[in-house]
């Protein structure tokens, strides 16, 4: 019986053992990451107390090998869907793993420093906890189905809410944990009442069969009301994941309270993953009706680089001042996505790549300047730093300048891309273009406050130039490896930008094609 049905429709057994490769095979970063959680907290069992220190290796390992197996990932030469539609195994999936998950094991790398300065015992569970989060993290850059998208969301959010408030001597911390999970949560509401209301109207929640829908059918009539209102709901979802104004309250609160190399995680993990989410379903789903959600995101492009960067001027806390960085920086993103040409995906995947090697490198320097209660977080810290550890003040700097655009780094044509693209979309887009480069002259200001401080400014306490032993104040090995590849990274990749952005421009090129490439 099966086999005459197999010979009517012409699949083969061979077609089928080559799915079924496909298949797991898509998913290998997964099942490394996630696989990885089980195997810490094994070895968290297991190893005795004076090998505890074991644990962060055994984490970062799982990790790298996760990034690494990018390389021998199964995609399906017509780029389909994988898992009854469920997973996009394409390019794109493989560019955003090497981000996401690259840089979760640099900051499972950095976190024993931090952690033994801070007097907290590696324990498996916080490095359990980060390797579910980026687990969630690549998983919803890689759904094609909103109750992928939604699980994987919460599997990260749920992880990153225990690890906000894991200080346990720190009222700062466990309030950053509990106001993360109570906005968070609001948000997370809002998304699926959305994906409800858009399941209501198109009878799925799967991105293929949605596109489908929007191109076939009009908005009009009880069915347009309720995609309008579900596109509005999935909007204020997103705008607060990514920390878009009039939506990104929380940030500052909780990027100062966590612990900084879970403010890192936060700072680059989980906008990669809530941009690239972004990308596919707006420019990709959402693409037939573009003309209804593309005022909505050049708005709140517009605010959130002015604010953004109008807020950040004030800030005299190094946490608080990223925070708000990282806040005019999703206005930057956004622009790739109202631009919504070849140029504004590619750029913004690229720009994806350059902000989190650059801002890994600032958090990093955060992480070892920071003292054991806390403190080592005013940009007044910072004075002299140069006389100090004058490799951290140089990590800082180019850092620095990257994240405002300066040339030779990757910031700086970043921003061009992103810039350009808006430029040649035309119309309208062209105020994108206008304030994104006001903005950054603004943003260079706070930017270079920081940096005269490091350089030119004398300590309080002259006291300070000298470190107390020979080692005090240095950071260990495995976070100066860090370091280190964040530097080269921020300038490697200005320096070859045309490789880096034909490899986004490869991974982009699925952007569109949902409907035409996968089956319903």
């Amino acid at each position: 019986m099966i086999s005459s049905i197999l010979a009517q429709v012409k699949i083969t057994q061979a077609d089928l053992d080559a799915l079924g490769k496909v298949e797991w095979g898509a998913l290998w970063p997964a099942w490394l990451a996630g696989g990885g959680v089980l195997v810490v907290l094994l070895a968290d069992m297991v190893l005795p107390k004076s090998q505890r220190w074991l644990i962060s290796w055994v984490a970062f390992v799982m990790l790298a090998l996760a990034t690494a197996s990018t390389l021998w990932m199964d995609m399906p030469q017509n780029g389909a869907a994988v898992f009854q539609n469920m997973i996009s195994a394409d390019e794109m999936s493989r560019f955003l793993a090497v981000i996401v998950l690259g840089v979760s094991a640099l900051i499972v790398l950095a976190s024993p420093d931090y952690l033994s300065r801070i007097g907290i015992e590696a324990t498996g569970e916080y490095y359990a906890l980060i390797m579910a989060a980026a687990t969630g993290m690549w998983l919803l850059t890689v759904a094609a189905h909103f109750m992928v998208f939604f699980v994987a969301l919460e599997l990260f959010s749920l992880a990153l809410y225990i690890l906000c408030g894991f200080l346990p001597r720190s009222i700062r911390s466990h309030e950053s944990g509990f106001k993360y999970f109570l906005l968070s949560s609001f948000a997370s509401a809002f998304l699926l009442y959305g994906i409800a209301l858009i399941f209501g109207a198109t009878g799925s929640t799967a991105y293929s069969q949605v596109q489908q829908y929007l191109a076939t059918n009009h908005i009009a009539g009880n069915n347009g009301i309720l995609v309008l209102f579900g596109l509005g709901m999935v909007t204020v979802g997103f705008a607060f994941k990514i920390s878009a104004i009039p939506f990104h309250m929380w940030t500052p609160d909780v990027y100062e309270g966590a612990p900084t190399p879970v403010t890192a995680l936060m700072a680059v993990g989980t906008k990669t993953a809530i941009v690239a989410a972004f990308l596919r379903v707006f420019t990709g789903v959402f693409g037939p009706i573009g003309d209804q959600w593309k005022p909505i995101l050049f708005t709140l492009a517009i605010i959130t680089m002015i604010g953004g960067n109008l807020l950040a001027v004030s800030q005299q806390n190094i946490k608080r001042l990223l925070a708000y960085s990282a806040v005019a920086h999703a206005g930057y993103l956004m622009i790739g996505l109202v631009a919504d040409n070849t140029l504004s995906r590619s750029g913004l995947l690229f720009y994806l790549l350059g902000y989190t090697v650059m801002t890994l490198g600032a958090f990093a320097v955060v992480m070892a300047v920071e003292g054991p209660q806390g403190e080592n977080l005013q940009l007044s810290d910072y004075a002299g730093l140069n006389k100090r550890h004058p490799w951290l003040a140089a990590v800082m700097t180019v850092s620095l300048l990257s994240l405002a655009g300066i040339p030779p780094t990757v910031g700086f044509f970043g921003k061009a891309f992103l810039f350009g693209a808006a430029i040649q979309s035309g119309g309208w887009n062209i105020a994108l273009a206008i304030v994104g480069i006001v903005t950054s002259v603004i943003a260079a200001f706070y930017y270079f406050r920081i940096i005269v401080q490091m350089y030119a400014a004398q300590p309080i306490n002259e006291m300070e130039i000298e470190p107390a032993s020979p080692r005090a104040g240095r950071p260990a090995p495995s976070l100066g490896f860090v370091l280190f590849v964040a530097v080269v990274a921020t300038l490697g990749l200005g320096i070859l930008a045309n490789f880096a952005l034909d490899w986004a421009n490869t991974a982009a090129s699925v952007i569109g094609q949902i409907a035409t490439t996968r089956g319903s």
